[in-house]
């Protein structure tokens, strides 16, 4: 994992663990366990896209050229 996936993943992660914690831990814990593997799920896919690598790399200022097309 390159630091841009790293970073990329907590931008997009720590966020929504945040709102999942303030918004489930104390009225319904298995629903919060739910959403936190939903969470780590949508995380892995957007890592096997590259979709993390680009958001962390905006962050970065690793952002890829624009293709000339």
């Amino acid at each position: 994992m390159t630091p841009a996936d790293i970073m990329g993943g907590l931008i997009l992660g720590a966020p929504a663990f945040l709102l999942a914690y303030v918004g489930l831990w104390y009225r319904q814990r298995p629903v919060f366990w739910f959403c936190l593997a939903l969470i780590v799920v949508g995380l892995g896919y957007l890592h096997t896209t590259g979709a993390l690598a680009e958001v962390g790399g905006y962050v970065l200022d690793d952002a890829p050229a624009p293709s000339a097309r």
